[in-house]
């Protein structure tokens, strides 16, 4: 019986040192699994993206930021790069073919993962494509967000803007403008000459048989010219202003109003004649791209009857008051580049109240405005 007795204590002591022996080894062999497990669970991301940020020892760096399917991806293939780690985080992920090369090139362009969100947000896969492979452009974000901002002209923003320290906004401005094409070239037909909206310029361009309807012939209180016609509108707007103008001791005439596309063929071919070609083109409109043709547009005279000037007060107090009446300068002083042409104190255009007005106040030319609301 003691024999027994003896045993049975052997056998307890032995359980009592292996069992702890046992959750020992247990706890080693299945420590990582664990904890693995633990990483899993506190930060969202599956337990084979743990084992990996594990091996890359990135876990402490990516545990205080929310989960990223970005990052989750990735990090799991040949195109993560360490040093854009944050940038993952916060790159809202794509399901789409060739993802993370692109998004990899566009940050080692200099784009930032909130520029990279709205570009994916806004643009299709061809103009992703297309910002892949060309320089980075600056205000991307603002860009995309302007409502003047047309994707279909991505390529040309991109391509007017190399070499160039424009401003997102001039730079979206010209090109909608078509000032990254040479003048006379690109031309669109003019579809809307009855609008007095219209825009005609180097790139726009009226038919050879249009001729307004409403033409009226402008008193003669108010004229001094030969071409003395305007469309009922605006001949009503410059009359008015002519005689406001007259409260104020200020004269002004309509110099020289209506032009048809035969006489302004002649007045150019006459001015290639006499001053050359490459001067011709800074002041006279080739026929059809004339304003004068739409019959919304006059050249202003003084009393002396010479067409005004800077220096003269009759073009002083036109610019601070012909927007009242619907008109504008047209091609105003530094701003050659835009309108094509040299600065003309004596030319301006009926475009109504509301537009003259929001110019006057923009400090903008008329092809810059239509670039930023067609």
């Amino acid at each position: 019986m003691r024999k027994v007795k003896k045993r049975k204590m052997n056998y307890h002591k032995t359980l009592k040192l292996i069992i702890p022996l046992i959750f020992i080894i247990t706890i080693f062999l299945f420590r990582k699994p664990i904890i693995t497990f633990y990483q899993s669970k506190v930060t969202g991301y599956p337990m084979d993206t743990i084992e990996v940020f594990n091996e890359l020892n990135i876990y402490k760096d990516i545990k205080q930021y929310p989960y990223s399917d970005t990052l989750n991806y990735i990090v799991k293939t040949e195109y993560y790069n360490p040093k854009y780690l944050n940038d993952y985080l916060s790159i809202d992920y794509q399901t789409k073919e060739n993802y993370f090369p692109e998004i990899n090139q566009l940050l080692t362009l200099g784009y930032s993962a909130n520029e990279i969100n709205a570009i994916y947000t806004s643009l299709n896969d061809q103009s992703i494509t297309l910002l892949t492979t060309s320089d980075y452009l600056k205000d991307i974000y603002t860009i995309l967000n302007l409502s003047y901002f047309h994707e279909e002209n991505l390529e040309r923003y991109l391509k007017y803007n190399q070499g160039k320290e424009l401003n997102y906004e001039d730079l979206i401005t010209y090109v909608n403008a078509q000032l990254d094409y040479k003048y006379y070239t690109n031309v669109i037909n003019v579809e809307n000459p009855k609008d007095i909206t219209v825009l005609v310029n180097k790139y726009h361009k009226l038919s050879s048989s249009y001729i307004p309807e409403d033409l009226e012939t402008i008193s003669t209180k108010y004229n001094k010219g030969y071409n003395n016609k305007l469309r009922h509108v605006a001949k009503v707007a410059f009359e008015s202003m002519c005689e406001a103008a007259l409260k104020d001791n200020i004269k002004i005439y309509s110099g020289s109003a209506y032009r048809s596309y035969n006489y302004q063929q002649d007045l150019y071919n006459r001015y290639v004649a006499t001053n050359g070609f490459n001067e011709a083109e800074t002041f006279s409109a080739r026929a059809g791209y004339s304003e004068h043709q739409t019959g919304l547009a006059t050249d202003i005279m003084n009393a002396k009857v010479d067409y005004i000037s800077k220096s003269d007060k009759e073009y002083t107090w036109l610019i601070n008051n012909s927007y009242k009446y619907g008109f504008i300068l047209r091609y105003p002083e530094g701003k050659e580049n835009i309108t094509g042409y040299m600065f003309e104190e004596w030319h301006f255009r009926y475009v109504g109240i509301d537009i003259a007005t929001n110019l006057f106040k923009l400090g903008l030319t008329y092809d810059e405005y239509v670039a930023r609301n067609c």
